[in-house]
């Protein structure tokens, strides 16, 4: 099942794999693999930023590339010398005149400006406070897809400068994060930062040494002069630290992400004439993401800090709307966690036994050795799975897995599960033909047992994925996340 899997190929010019353009830079390779089409593979180029045609309509089938095709480039430079002239008008205020933002046409405007928008939502007489941070008064884009703009609250703003302070960074690339971009700027005075955003809006209120119009599913700079000052912002001294910190927004794939926060820290090495090494990365994304993320970056790992936002429905802890288990949405870093404290205050613990900071409903599982849960629930142990569980599912021992009691059908559950033993997804163990084929045993479901027996080693009390023995009967190699099982 997994191999029917639609594949994202990024673009790589450097290295041979050129992608035609559309408007928002190089495309990407969109490709069915051969055993779903009838051993024909089904590849596309397709806009890097939107999934919707109404956004961007650009599809090229890989037998229609020609060389014309793949040298043509969309030339901005018309629309980004108007940007400026915008951001130009945004000074009369620092001169001590009068400027004015029209919202529906997203226009800073000057007073002999205002004839032609009677009517429309305005801010008047933009003071310096909201031009230090354009997000209070702009309206947040809300495509989940491409360009939703959800705003941390003040205490995930704090939180964030907190842990940097504490890791010693003095340089910050906000990546699709512009209220922490504007909080940066405004109250770490110890801290320089550069946003790299999608929205062209930024545009009026940043100049280059600090902004640049970004794509971040392809890397793509719309601006070659901000890309040169980005450059010079990655550079370096012996005693500054750099962090990358990302905010996509949640409809986005996680390979094209993933591939240009290697391209990010490729880069940083270059300019600074390093030997590849990973930099500090904070990746905000749901819980429930964290399978996808570990496939591509395999070093990331998700802290238990809950990250609220100002704007959006539920995805905060306080008002109308807010779920009960609080956010779902977390920080995924590179950073070991031991080195993030989080504020107990918000109600989170110290846990002495995993040696991090956990939520307060996070409690320790001696028989898993950490504290499980993910969803901001407190977990319970599964003597049947041999893991822990959420509080509210229940055991199917055909499935071998702890589900949620209404609407459970096994087939369908186990066709979306990944096996333990041979890592592979579209069964679970008991159906897993590799190992049956290799011990020469059909499986059997004992309803009547109480704790489950591990299939590797005989031995009760654990799962196959938790095995201690588990080298002793499977060879494992891992690689860009991926691991391919042998059996011995």
């Amino acid at each position: 099942m997994e191999n029917y899997k639609l594949q994202i190929i990024y673009p790589d010019a450097q290295n041979d794999q050129p992608h035609p353009h559309c408007p928002h830079g190089p495309t990407l390779l969109f490709q069915t693999p051969a055993q779903a089409v009838g051993n024909q593979i089904a590849a596309y180029y397709a806009c890097a930023a939107h999934r919707d045609k109404r956004l961007c309509n650009y599809h090229l089938p890989v037998e229609q590339v020609t060389p014309q095709k793949l040298a043509k480039r969309y030339e901005l430079d018309g629309i980004i010398d108007l940007y400026r002239q915008h951001r130009r008008k945004l000074l009369s205020v620092s001169k001590g005149g009068a400027c004015h933002y029209c919202l529906r046409c997203n226009l800073p405007l000057l007073p002999d400006e205002l004839s032609r928008h009677t009517g429309h939502e305005m801010v008047w007489n933009l003071s310096a406070e909201l031009l230090r941070d354009p997000t209070l008064f702009l309206r947040p884009l809300d495509d989940d897809k491409v360009q939703a703009q959800y705003f941390f609250d003040i205490k995930a703003l704090s939180f964030f400068a907190t842990c940097f302070h504490n890791l010693g960074i003095n340089k910050v690339v906000c990546m699709g994060a512009p209220r922490l971009h504007a909080y940066i700027r405004n109250e770490c005075t110890e801290m320089r930062s550069f946003l790299l955003d999608f929205d062209h809006r930024m545009f009026y209120f940043y100049d280059d040494d600090n902004f640049a119009w970004y794509n971040m599913c392809n890397n793509h700079f719309f601006d070659q002069a901000q890309r040169k000052q980005f450059k010079k912002f990655l550079k370096c001294e012996p005693d500054e630290k750099l962090l990358i910190f990302t905010d996509p927004p949640f409809g986005c794939r996680t390979e094209p992400l993933a591939a240009t926060l290697r391209r990010l820290t490729s880069l940083f090495c270059t300019l600074n004439h390093l030997p590849y090494q990973p930099l500090p990365i904070f990746w905000i994304f749901p819980y429930f993401s964290e399978h996808y993320i570990q496939q591509e970056m395999p070093h990331m790992r998700m802290c238990d800090y809950k990250v609220n936002y100002t704007n959006h429905v539920s995805f905060k802890d306080v008002g109308v709307g807010s779920r009960k288990l609080g956010s779902p949405v977390r920080a995924f870093t590179n950073v070991p966690l031991e080195l993030l404290r989080l504020p107990v205050k918000e109600e989170y613990k110290y846990c002495a036994l995993c040696q991090l900071y956990t939520a307060l409903e996070n409690r320790h599982c001696d028989k898993c050795a950490c504290c499980p849960s993910k969803n901001g629930s407190t977990y319970r142990h599964c003597e049947l799975c041999g893991c822990c569980v959420k509080s509210k599912y229940l055991h199917c021992k055909n499935c071998r897995r702890c589900t949620q009691s209404e609407e459970h059908e096994c087939q369908m559950y186990q066709a979306n599960q990944h096996c333990w033993i041979c890592l592979q997804k579209g069964h679970t163990e008991f159906s897993c033909a590799e190992w049956s084929k290799h011990c020469r045993r059909k499986h059997i479901v004992d309803t009547c047992e109480k704790v489950i027996t591990c299939l590797l080693c005989k031995r009760k009390g654990h799962n196959e994925r938790s095995c201690a023995h588990r080298s002793k009967y499977l060879d494992e190699v891992t690689f860009m996340g991926v691991t391919e099982v042998t059996f011995k």
